[in-house]
């Protein structure tokens, strides 16, 4: 008996990975009519490591695909609204920047969020299910590809075969697919190692819920970070490059709980606290310039896109935007009949005019925060300055402003009250 070859399926999209990056292009996609098929080898919901933080990139994101969408998730009950950041310098001294809030999407609205990633990836992707356009592929792991004259082969781990004309690789931090078809290479100067845990208790927090980096000394350019969450839990964690935790023979882990336990300050705030989960560790890779980012018949797309803010840790809100032009560009290769790499480039283009100015900008902050003598002074003449502290508010939102805290004048200005 002669058994039958397995037919193969057809389609024109496909996306692999249902995190942030792939669920928005889904979402975009089926927004404007567009089948596609989303794989993701987990089934939801599923944990997933991260600081927590829903940036006011998610919300312009989600305000440009739903505004009622963005209305519904700031009434969800994992949600606690946040309006401002804290940054404390390795002299731990401390400087309360609010948030500009003269973007506000919708009156009501805070510019941020916090909120677990499990809660928040569930209730995207319940947007998702709802979606008659998504095909979603839950517990489906692509395995390999192969390229073929009519676009990508996408093989799963049970051997079924799926030919697309495009695919949308947003398989995350650990993408089977960055290096090849991706073309990316990492390295440790630009791979940051996170841990992160959840405590209960923690004290002292900023009555509007501000999120916290401590830059502590032993660590920079690398910090320690408390996210408040709802239920009086916060995200507590570490971070620091993957070339200076291996040159220093840093152990992450221990720098974390041993800088809760002695550091006076921290120490005070952490003495009822308790530890609700064990620590989890993960890679996030950061931005290390403008690369190519899309080729024949495919596009990367979020952490497979290594395109992870190397200052603030923003990887969520950059996943976000990018679903949302690997989208447009689908639209557009789709009207077009054109799926070559030279077509595919304004994805890049598009892409690049949004984030790519913000991302330059952070990968040269780095240089000047390594320094403790020149943090603890910036944070010095914070305190004392009105000024400064608007300048360093309008900064969180506002590039023209932010562009200027990567240039030495302005530091020197600053510390000697010019």
């Amino acid at each position: 008996m002669t058994l039958k070859k397995p037919v193969m399926k057809k389609t024109d999209i496909c996306i692999v990975g249902a995190g942030p990056a792939g669920s928005f292009a889904a979402l975009f996609l089926a927004k404007n009519g567009i089948l596609c098929t989303l794989f993701d080898k987990a089934k939801f919901p599923r944990d997933k490591i991260c600081g927590d933080g829903i940036s006011g990139w998610v919300l312009t994101i989600l305000s440009e695909l739903d505004i009622n969408l963005l209305r519904r998730l700031s009434e969800q009950p994992f949600i606690l609204p946040s309006y401002g950041i804290r940054i404390a310098a390795p002299n731990h001294k401390y400087l309360d920047i609010p948030f500009a809030d003269n973007n506000l999407l919708q009156p009501g609205l805070p510019p941020g969020f916090t909120g677990k990633r499990f809660d928040f990836d569930r209730f995207i992707i319940e947007e998702v299910r709802n979606k008659k356009e998504i095909d979603l592929r839950e517990a489906t792991e692509i395995t390999g590809f192969e390229k073929t004259k009519n676009g990508i082969t996408l093989t799963t781990a049970a051997g079924e075969k799926i030919e697309s004309r495009l695919v949308i690789f947003a398989d995350g931090a650990n993408s089977k697919f960055a290096k090849n078809p991706g073309g990316l290479e990492k390295n440790k100067k630009n791979t940051m190692t996170g841990l992160k845990a959840y405590y209960k208790g923690v004290t002292g927090f900023h009555e509007k819920n501000y999120v916290e980096l401590h830059f502590l000394k032993n660590i920079l350019p690398g910090y320690f970070w408390i996210f408040p969450l709802p239920g009086d839990i916060a995200n507590v964690g570490i971070g620091l490059d993957q070339h200076r935790i291996s040159r220093r023979k840093l152990n992450l882990k221990d720098i974390m709980l041993e800088s809760i336990e002695r550091i006076p300050y921290l120490k005070e705030r952490f003495k009822n606290a308790e530890m609700i989960s064990k620590v989890q560790a993960y890679n996030l890779p950061l931005w290390d310039g403008k690369r190519k980012l899309s080729g024949d018949h495919f596009m990367l797309a979020g952490d497979a896109a290594s395109l992870i803010d190397p200052v603030t840790g923003e990887g969520v809100g950059h996943a976000a935007i990018s679903g949302m032009y690997a989208a447009e560009q689908a639209r557009r290769s789709l009207g077009n009949e054109n799926f070559s790499s030279e077509f595919l480039l304004q994805y890049d283009r598009d892409l690049y005019k949004r984030i790519g100015h913000e991302l330059y900008i952070s990968s040269r902050i780095p240089r000047f925060i390594r320094f403790p003598w020149l943090f603890n002074m910036m944070v010095n003449k914070g305190l004392k300055s009105k000024t400064l502290q608007e300048r360093l508010s309008l900064a969180m939102t506002n590039l023209e402003v932010r562009k200027r805290l990567k240039e030495p004048s302005l530091y020197l200005k600053v510390l000697f009250g010019k």
